[in-house]
This record gives structure tokens, sequence and C-alpha cells, in this order.
């Protein structure tokens, strides 16, 4: 009975370390992103007029961008893109929503799983970009798409298939 309860505390007490490596490795890996969203943010509430962050993602297009998604001080919806100094700034009620830019997808490929939904940015202009995936009858292999669509008018952009095998 004594052995018993010496595997048990001893196997707790592996799994205890084994977390906390997890934990300190994800956070090695994780503090330069976590940098740079910090980074992103406190440029954007200095030189716009960000009041309060909701949101914020990476997009890396023709460059790499936070994507800052909050409100200002009255509380109306803005998004904005930093990139290094610069700076854009966009109104969300000036642009379609997110929703939008996913019913566009599903208006095209009805059975299509929407993965994920983020501003972007293409060639100096403001994008949604939707990424999704198809599965195919014909192989039974799940297909990956981006769809890039105008920010001000959900025009379609470009359709960008992955290839990964």
């Amino acid at each position: 009975m004594r052995r018993k309860w010496k595997i048990i505390l001893g196997s707790a007490a592996v799994l205890a370390v084994l977390l906390f490596l997890a934990a300190r490795l994800f956070s090695a890996v994780m503090d330069g992103e976590w940098a740079a969203q910090r980074s992103a943010v406190s440029e954007a509430y200095t030189k716009t007029i960000l009041a309060k962050v909701k949101k914020v993602d990476r997009f890396v297009g023709d460059k790499s961008y936070q994507v800052i998604q909050g409100e200002d001080k009255i509380g109306q919806p803005l998004i904005v893109w930093v990139d290094g100094e610069n700076i854009h700034t966009e109104m969300a009620a000036d642009g379609i929503s997110s929703e939008k830019a996913e019913e566009n997808v599903k208006a095209k490929r009805p059975v299509a799983e929407i993965l994920r939904t983020v501003p972007g940015m293409m060639n100096g202009q403001p994008v949604w970009e939707v990424f999704y995936k198809l599965r195919s009858e014909q192989d039974k292999r799940d297909h990956y798409f981006y769809d890039y669509y105008t920010f001000k008018d959900g025009a379609l952009i470009d359709t960008w298939r992955l290839t990964i095998q």
C-alpha cells in the first residue's frame, strides 16, 4: 500500500514538473508575438482614436500587420492596421462586416466550413481574409482556401487554394 502512494505521488510530481515546463516553453515561444501585439496596441492608442481593444490578430500578406479591432471613445467599432510605424484606421461601419464576408463565401460555396475571418491589407487596401475548407466528394479529402474581399464593398478580389498534401 505504501509503495502505491509513492508511485502516485511521484507520478503527480513528474506531471506537475512537465506541466510547468510546457507552460514555460509556451510562454517563451509566444513572448515575441505578445510583445509585437502590445507594441502595436500602444502605437494605436497614441496615434489613433482607439480607446478600447477587443481583439488583436496578425495578418501576413505583402507585409506583416497587427490588426486591432476595437472601439473609439464613444463606442463605435473601428479597425486599426499597424505595420511597424505605419498605421491605417477604418471605422467598421465604413466597410462590410466579417459576417458579410463569410456570407459571400457561403453564397459562392454553400458547404464551406469557415475556419477564420480576419481583416487584412493587400496592396495597401483593407480587405477581409476568409479561410475555409471544403470536403471533396471525389477524393474524400479536405481542401483549404483563402478568399479575399474588399473591405469597403465586399467585392471578391481573389481566391487562393492551398495545395499542401
